[in-house]
């Protein structure tokens, strides 16, 4: 992945703010999305129940964490969730254009 669509997917994740529309603090947000991780970490996947706001969230907490432990390699790298949300997201029918992850290429 270029650093450009990196960036393209973190200012998207950062558009959506966890702290006001989940958990106001970053350790309160961890335990709202704790879950999802936890079933992600056994099985490798993002978990079926989990709605769009949620996985809205987790990517925002996902990008917050990684800019605040210095961001020193991709996003990808440090957090593997981080794609499986995305395509959760663009899979989700619940999804809504404004919710969607920019796409490869500018597309």
């Amino acid at each position: 992945m270029g650093d450009d669509y990196e960036m393209r997917l973190i200012k998207w994740a950062q558009k959506y703010n966890g702290y006001a529309r989940l958990a106001s603090e970053p350790e309160h947000l961890w335990d709202v999305v704790r879950p999802m991780y936890e079933v992600f970490r056994a099985d490798g996947c993002i978990p079926e129940w989990a709605g769009v706001d949620l996985l809205r969230g987790w990517a925002f907490y996902l990008v917050r964490s990684h800019r605040f432990s210095g961001a020193w390699a991709p996003i990808q790298e440090v957090s593997p969730e981080f794609t499986a949300i995305l395509d959760a997201i663009r899979r989700h029918p619940g999804a809504r254009k404004s919710d969607l992850p920019p796409a490869p290429g500018g597309e």
